[in-house]
């Protein structure tokens, strides 16, 4: 069975290009936009022409089906902004942004810096053509290097742009690399966003103020930034707690002693209960997450005990069968009988049956 083709972000057919199908509503078409972006963004995968060109096209793609899609429904966004932190729904449309953040920002909150859309206009390097002159350039032959030419008009003149080099003057031009030919390019502002204390991954905020104008293509402009939390491998946020794991060696859990454990505020020093029937989790008191009454909680160290690598060697089985008489259990757990010496190197099964 031939493999699904990828959608690929030059097709002209916008469904393609964010890779949904015809029957997909606003919802499919704003989660395939926002996983291409995180993808094909230029921060991310270099700005070059031609990723560049990629990044317009979903974009392009998006603003075309969500205005499509607009009499369907509109979007459904969260907001965290209120005054508790608690989110809130309400239906609106807008442009989605993605920031990352370490752990510890997120749990003590923070402010980060980016930069939205806040409308377009000419693209200053290519003064709106699209074009640029390249290197050198020969003149104009036809405007010999003046930009426009001069017709009779009338009792005067009239000067019009040149039709050969769009009014530079230069015989050659190029794609203008700063607005990838297009002549416009986005009007961009810095906003500082407010991350609060106890904010989770995913969580989504709305930039206050974002609208971009009145009319009837922006309407409805805001800026949505989804907040990315980096989240250390193994570690669970269980409401106001955190789980993590932590291997130890059998030794460590049969005579106890202490371990190093990492947590939101540095390394802690832990002592496990000797025995086997102590604790399976190790409590670290207020070293857990943030609500959003300001309470913390604890932090969770979930115990794998590790068995030793490789066969047992003779003198290792020499100090565990002394050890079985040094550290009896209880008087009504079985003992079991000395182990061979040479048990590391594989002896014969003992038969069990009787004769």
């Amino acid at each position: 069975m031939e493999k699904e083709r990828p959608p690929n972000p030059f097709d002209r057919d916008p469904y393609k290009t964010l890779g949904v199908r015809m029957d997909a509503g606003i919802e499919d078409v704003r989660s395939a936009y926002r996983k291409l972006v995180r993808m094909c963004h230029p921060d991310v995968c270099g700005r070059n022409m031609e990723n560049v060109k990629r990044f317009l096209a979903i974009k392009d793609a998006y603003q075309f089906l969500r205005q499509k899609l607009r009499a369907r429904g509109k979007v459904t966004a969260f907001s965290s902004s209120s005054p508790k932190g608690s989110q809130q729904t309400r239906s609106v449309e807008g442009t989605f942004l993605f920031v990352q953040i370490g752990i510890s920002q997120a749990l003590y909150g923070t402010t980060v810096p980016i930069e939205i859309e806040t409308g377009e206009d000419f693209c200053s390097w290519c003064k709106g053509l699209g074009k640029v002159a390249i290197e050198r350039p020969a003149p104009c032959p036809l405007c010999r290097g003046k930009g426009y030419r001069v017709m009779n008009w009338g009792k005067g003149d009239l000067k019009i742009i040149c039709s050969e080099c769009s009014g530079s003057g230069n015989k050659k031009l190029t794609k203008c690399t700063e607005c990838a030919g297009r002549g416009i390019i986005a009007k961009k502002k810095r906003v500082e966003v407010e991350i609060t204390p106890g904010t989770r991954d995913g969580t989504i905020l709305e930039i206050e103020g974002s609208y971009r104008d009145h009319s009837e293509e922006s309407r409805g402009g805001s800026v949505f930034v989804e907040v990315e939390v980096k989240i250390p491998p193994g570690w669970v946020i269980h409401g106001r707690d955190i789980i993590s794991s932590v291997d130890i060696d059998c030794w460590t859990r049969l005579g106890g002693g202490y371990i190093s454990v990492e947590t939101i505020d540095g390394t802690e020093k832990l002592f496990v209960t000797p025995g086997l029937g102590g604790e399976k989790f190790l409590r670290i008191r207020k070293k857990g997450w943030i609500d959003s009454k300001g309470r913390r909680g604890d932090h969770l160290v979930r115990l794998n005990v590790v068995s030793p690598i490789g066969p047992c060697s003779k003198e290792a089985m020499e100090l565990i069968n002394k050890l079985k008489i040094l550290w009896p259990c209880k008087q009504t757990a079985t003992l079991s009988l000395p182990m061979p010496l040479d048990c590391g190197k594989g002896t014969e099964k003992i038969d069990n049956k009787t004769s």
